[in-house]
Order: structure tokens, then C-alpha cells, then sequence
């Protein structure tokens, strides 16, 4: 999803705690390793075979900088960024970068290149494509991921082929945020990428074909730097929108990793010898509205909603079990998490039907925007049976996933109710300045308050423990009065794999890199 806002308030005291952590990371990156725990089994390394694996959204090839759903696995393989962050320290590792040096009062970066990269194309990669693919990240036209930290870059300068400085307008301890989600692009091929013949990378593999709405493929770059730990010679990746068809494609053995698939599905599957089940990241999937437009200017009836809506039927026949029933988009583990704000919307269908009642709402028809995949469809219809109980009839606005994300970069949904798939991978001061529905000016709800504002403020300050906890804990409590973006439930992304396949590799954010896969027979 692109993530993109005008706003962004760190203030100096936050950026000083931040800087603590830039600082001890402006080292020497040379060493190309994994940047987490493969999630996958083990054994010895076996070169060549061609992995296929099945994905539920087709590709689209013009908008890489967005994380587009169809995008990810072919992403991370074709492109590369210039730091991944590891899932195990949470510190940054070199990929483009070699090395990065933050100046004194956190406003600077110097970043070195590594000097032996270079494009499927052959040429030498360098600091001007890294600058271009900076610009395209700040125009809002491109509705980049975390395009809010970009534009708080002021000034680069080139200072070499592989050496540049960026000026940032105020410290920036989400810089690495925005390195993860930002793959370089070639300045002088960028235009060809949107018809996906040529999708000109730095990464293991390269973009050999795409079929739209059929298949990628890619094969092993031999002038990788590194090309000795690319193991497989080929990755397919086919597009397999029908959940049913999907599960069959791996149990036949045609698909040998299969994402997208119905999480119920997934379970049962990976209980089966000769399949395991990969679990990495996490979402939260909001229920929001459009404040503006009746019924849900009124605050009761978007409490009235929540109250209406079976969560723990969600998680079972959706999510397999593979969930949480949630009023927060946080991880426990968050600090200033509040269990007893977690369950303040549970189901209640009677209490629902009170509020609609005193609101004098009855019978109410509406557009909800819902993505066309088998998980949000699946919760969609859940949705519609609990509100049809209380009298509301939602009518489904199902949408591909250029078409969804079109909409959220133009921070217009189209429909007074809509479902959303949000990483919860952030930090609750970061999530606030960077996801489209959590804003406090330009929100997918289109809801404005000072107090928001004010309490957005006060999370992205809090330094200390304690100033955290009373920051998200006041923020929450607000934040769900107002229910106009609460989570029905958090979840992990589960895929299926072969006991065949070993090296997938979770990144911070929750994608997954199958660059380094293998295959065991």
C-alpha cells in the first residue's frame, strides 16, 4: 500500500534518542549476508532448479516504490535497497550502501555506494540513480511507502560516482524505515518498468518476462557481485488469484510455494507431511470510515459497528485460528500496550443495535471498499452477515490491488466504509506519521481534531518508557472513542512451502526474500 502524508513531527528531543542508534550504525557494511533467521528448514546447499511459486496478485511493475501486494516477492529478488534492516539486532546492514556517517546533530548523512554493482543493463550503478529514485520517492504523484520521511530529506548532494549527502530538515531516526522500502531504480531505464519488458535491477535475479495476469520470470543474474550464493537458476511466479485453485496447485506439486492462500487453508495444509507453514510479519486490518459522509459523521454509529462485528469468527474461519481479536493495530509487546483497550470492542450485537437506535439510524445502505483477495473478501462477507443482524446493509466495492492503491495515494476511497491491510510493523511514532488511515491532517477518514493532533504529538516525543506508555495509552483510549480506523484483528502473513524449499527470509517490515532460496531435492 503507498503510504504517503504532508505531515511529519519528530521533534529534536526524539530525533536526539534516535540519533543514539544512527550513530552506532555508521559502519562498514561490505559483507552481503541474510539480514534475519531464514524461516525455513535446513540441510546442505544444493545449486539450480527453478522455484515456482503461486501469489494471488498479479504483478505491477510500475509501481515498486509503493510495495504493491504483487509486487513484494519479485521485488526483493530484481531490486535491491541501499540498507536492510536485521530482524535479529534490529540494526541496519549495508546492501547498496557500503558504509553511512551521521553528522553531529543527526541533520546529515554521508552514504558511500558499494563500487561493484551493477545493472542487469551492465552499467555501474551510481549516486545519481540513487538520487533520482530519492525525488521520485518525495513527489507525491508516485505515492511512494513512507514518501513522509523522504520529504524531510531538504538537499543531496552527489559528492562522487559512489558518494552522496543527504540534508535532512530535521533528525530523522526513521531514515532506515525509509531505506527498506525504497529499491534503487535506474535512472536512465525507470521509464520502461511500467510495461514490465524491462525491469532493469541490481538484484540476484533478473526480470526475464511477465505475462500480466499470468506469470513472471526470473532468472539467476550471473554478473551478481555475489552470484555464487544465488542458488536456484530460475524463479517462477504465477499468478493464482482463486484461493481453491491455489491450495491445488501445491498439493499437486506444481506450485512449490504458495502465498495468498486462505489462512485456514494454510493451516491445514502445512499439517500434512511434506508441507510446513511459514509465518513472518504482521497486519492489522482496520475497519474505517469516511467521517464526512452520513451515517458515520456520527461517532456512535461507528462505535455501533464495532460492537457489531463476531472478531473471534473472523479469526477462526478466516485466519484459521493464525489470529488475534483486537481493538489495537499494536504488537503486545509495544510499549504503553493496554490489554483492556485490546478488547473494548467485542461483539455485542445488542449493544450495537442501542447505539444505531439512538442514533436514529435504521435500515442504512453504503459502499464498503473491499480488496479482491480471499482473505478480505472472506472477512468482508463475515462483516456484511454481522451488520446485516443490527440493520446495515453494506454492499461490497471490490477492488484489484492498482485500483485500491490508486485510491489511498489520492487519499480518496470512493465509499463511506472501507477494510484495509495495514503493517503493524512499525512503531506506534512512526505508524502514526506514515500510515494513510492513522494521520492526524490528511487521513483516508478525512477526520480532523486538534485533540488527534495533539496526541499523535505526543507519541512521536515520548523518549522515556514511561513518557511512551502514558503517550500510547492516552492516544489509544482517544483513538478508539472516535472509531474511525479500528483494527478487527492482527495477524501474521502465512505461506505455505514444500519441505523442498529452504532460505525464505523474513525482512523487518514483514515481506518476505526468496532470493536466496534453494531447493533440497
Amino acid at each position: 500500500m503507498s503510504l504517503t502524508t504532508s505531515a511529519w513531527r519528530l521533534r529534536f528531543a526524539a530525533g536526539v534518542a534516535g540519533a543514539t542508534v544512527l550513530a552506532s550504525a555508521a559502519c562498514s557494511a561490505a559483507q552481503q549476508g541474510a539480514i534475519g533467521n531464514s524461516t525455513t528448514g535446513g540441510g546442505p546447499v544444493r545449486d539450480g532448479g527453478t522455484l515456482v511459486v503461486g501469489q494471488s496478485s498479479d504483478a505491477d511493475p510500475g509501481s515498486f516504490l509503493k510495495t504493491s501486494v504483487g509486487n513484494i516477492l519479485a521485488e526483493y529478488a530484481v531490486l535491491e535497497t541501499l540498507t536492510m534492516i536485521d530482524t535479529r539486532t534490529g540494526q541496519p546492514k549495508g546492501v547498496l550502501a557500503s558504509s553511512w556517517t551521521l553528522g553531529k546533530d543527526a541533520k546529515s548523512m554521508d552514504i558511500k555506494l558499494r563500487d561493484d554493482v551493477t545493472f542487469h543493463s551492465g552499467r555501474k550503478l551510481t549516486a545519481d540513480d540513487v538520487i533520482f529514485t530519492i525525488q521520485k520517492v518525495q513527489d507525491p504523484k508516485t505515492g511512494a511507502a513512507n514518501q513522509s520521511i523522504a520529504e524531510q530529506i531538504s538537499h543531496v548532494e552527489k559528492k562522487g560516482d559512489s558518494e552522496l549527502a543527504l540534508t535532512f530538515k530535521q533528525p530523522l531516526p526513521n531514515i532506515f524505515d525509509l531505506f527498506e522500502t525504497m529499491p534503487i531504480l535506474n535512472k536512465d531505464t525507470y521509464g520502461d518498468y511500467a510495461a514490465g519488458r524491462n525491469v532493469d535491477g541490481t538484484g540476484r535475479f533478473t526480470w526475464k518476462s511477465w505475462t500480466p495476469g499470468g506469470k513472471i520470470l526470473l532468472e539467476k543474474y550471473a554478473n551478481y557481485r555475489d552470484a555464487k550464493n544465488t542458488h536456484l537458476n530460475a524463479i517462477e511466479l504465477d499468478v493464482i488469484k482463486d484461493p481453491t485453485a491455489m491450495t491445488a496447485a501445491v498439493r499437486s506439486g506444481r506450485v512449490q510455494y504458495g502465498t495468498g492462500m486462505a489462512a485456514l487453508d494454510s493451516r491445514s495444509l502445512s499439517k500434512q507431511p511434506g508441507y510446513a507453514l511459514v509465518t513472518s510479519g504482521g497486519s492489522a486490518i482496520p475497519l474505517a470510515f469516511d467521517v464526512t459522509k452520513p451515517p458515520f459523521n456520527n461517532k456512535a454509529v461507528r462505535q455501533a459497528v464495532q460492537y457489531a462485528i463476531d472478531r473471534d469468527r473472523i479469526v477462526q474461519q478466516v485466519e484459521g485460528g493464525q489470529a488475534t481479536a483486537t481493538s489495537l493495530r499494536w504488537k503486545p509487546s509495544t510499549v504503553g500496550y493496554d490489554a483492556a483497550q485490546a478488547k473494548q470492542y467485542t461483539y455485542q450485537p445488542d449493544k450495537a443495535k442501542q447505539l444505531l437506535a439512538q442514533a436514529g439510524v435504521k435500515n442504512a445502505s453504503f459502499d464498503m471498499v473491499t480488496l479482491n483477495t480471499p482473505e478480505a473478501t472472506g472477512i468482508f462477507q463475515i462483516v456484511k452477515n454481522n451488520l446485516a443482524a443490527v440493520g446495515l446493509n453494506p454492499r461490497p466495492v471490490v477492488l484489484a490491488v492498482a485500483d485500491y492503491d490508486a485510491r489511498v495515494a489520492k487519499q480518496d476511497m470512493g465509499a463511506p466504509a472501507f477494510l484495509m491491510l495495514a503493517s503493524n510493523g512499525l512503531s506506534p511514532a512512526s505508524a502514526v506519521l506514515n500510515r494513510p488511515e492513522l494521520l492526524p491532517k490528511g487521513n483516508l477518514s478525512h477526520f480532523q481534531d486538534p485533540e488527534y493532533g495533539r496526541l499523535v504529538d505526543a507519541v512521536t516525543k515520548a523518549t522515556t518508557d514511561t513518557d511512551k506508555q502514558k503517550a500510547l495509552k492516552d492516544y489509544d483510549a482517544y483513538f478508539n472513542e472516535q472509531a474511525f480506523a479500528v483494527p478487527l484483528i492482527i495477524r501474521p502473513t502465512l505461506t505455505v512451502r514444500t519441505v523442498a524449499v529452504n532460505g525464505i527470509t523474513p525482512t523487518q517490515m514483514g515481506f518476505l526474500d526468496i532470493s536466496r532460496a534453494w531447493l533440497s531435492k
